[in-house]
């Protein structure tokens, strides 16, 4: 019988902590991937990543240069003098006409992007694109992002009308006759849209239930074990064996699409960095609730018999006695925090888990170990109060 229970323990365990992943990435794409201002927040530093910069430069650069047709218009300047050997001399001289005016262009655009002016534009293409977004990830259709067989691209058409304006402004003013363009600029290539399109339903859906049940199936597992708090340990620590095989999953995930964006053409560093800054707080979250269910695990072991924790727990009642003999006697609340500590120990682990969930931050997980552990000796002061 002992032996059946811990086997059905284990499998509630099991799927409690594959839950736990679950519910992370699912707070994660309701966090980030549909909700517009954390989305914003998330990609704005890489307005100022200098890849990112030089690559955005380049690309409004070209845009500028291939609807300006510079050949074309040195030749009709050229025939316009009414020389008869200008249009020879120009076609010669056209080469390096457009690799001069091109470098100028280029060093123009360069101050635009790496200018507060530039933020402020990423910051709009980017609000605009996220509602488009949203609809792709849901699988309806969108026209600010769109998909290229497995690419998704937003428009920085609005980057190069400002590049232009700057450009007329700063005396090119047969620059004014650039039309407004759309450039698409690829910020993540995926292979199995549909896949995942079908996975940010589930989790939007999701995500409210699923630390909810997470939470539930962890209480039955630990109520089914033989040994409730041996249970509790066995959770938390295959929870945190779990979390960091998705964190080494990611890890090979990572390698495998930079490996595929070399075999495309595409510059891997600028993507990466894309790549990392939009998946940077998935990959917090999830160190964080690793960190957080080992710490967790180490406190529940400090709560046995095992002699690292009887002498741990040794040396803090002598420091608390004290304060417990200047309180002097509770009977009372001493006798509801003996009655009920386990139940107080389960409300503690229940919260702790649900306000890391909710808020999934390095600083969360310290502040509530810090919680935990004050409130624990306070529970620990008021059970060993006095006669």
């Amino acid at each position: 019988m002992r032996t059946l229970r811990w086997t059905g323990a284990v499998v509630l365990l099991v799927i409690s902590s594959l839950l736990v992943v679950a519910s992370v990435t699912a707070r994660f794409a309701r966090a980030e991937l549909l909700n517009t201002d954390r989305y914003v927040e998330t990609v704005a530093p890489l307005a100022s990543d200098p890849d990112v910069q030089e690559a955005i430069t380049r690309r409004v650069t070209d845009a500028v240069m291939n609807s300006a047709d510079l050949p074309a218009l040195i030749q009709q300047l050229a025939e316009a003098t009414g020389i008869k050997a200008a249009p020879q001399a120009a076609t010669l001289a056209a080469p390096a006409i457009t690799n001069w005016i091109k470098g100028q262009v280029q060093r123009i655009v360069g101050d635009l992007v790496t200018s507060p002016q530039f933020a402020t534009l990423w910051t709009e293409v980017n609000r605009s694109a996220h509602t488009q977004i949203e609809k792709l990830l849901t699988g309806k259709d969108g026209t600010v992002v769109s998909t290229q067989d497995t690419d998704i691209v937003i428009n920085l058409g609005p980057v190069v009308t400002a590049a232009k304006d700057n450009l007329v402004a700063r005396g090119w003013g047969f620059l004014s006759k650039v039309p407004d363009v759309s450039i698409p600029y690829t910020v993540a290539t995926i292979d199995n849209l549909p896949e995942i399109q079908r996975y940010v339903k589930l989790l939007d859906k999701a995500g409210t239930w699923l630390p909810i049940l997470a939470l539930v199936l962890l209480g039955l597992g630990v109520w089914c074990a033989p040994n409730h708090r041996r249970g509790l340990l066995v959770g938390l620590l295959i929870s945190a064996v779990l979390l960091l095989l998705t964190l080494a999953a990611y890890a090979v995930f990572r390698n495998r699409y930079a490996e595929k964006l070399a075999a495309k053409g595409f510059n891997t560093d600028v993507a990466l960095t894309v790549w990392d800054q939009l998946l940077r707080y998935l990959v917090i979250a999830l160190a964080t609730t690793t960190v957080a269910a080992a710490l967790a695990a180490i406190w529940v072991y400090l709560a046995g018999p095992g002699r690292g924790a009887t002498l741990f727990r040794r040396g803090v009642n002598s420091a608390i006695d004290p304060v417990g003999r200047a309180i002097g006697p509770q009977p009372g609340v001493r006798r509801f925090v003996r009655r009920w500590q386990p139940w107080i120990a389960v409300v503690f682990a229940a919260g702790a888990m649900w306000w890391l969930l909710a808020s999934p931050t390095v600083a969360t997980a310290f502040l509530i170990v810090a919680v935990v552990a004050l409130l624990t000796a306070v529970i620990t002061l008021l059970r060993r109060l006095p006669a």
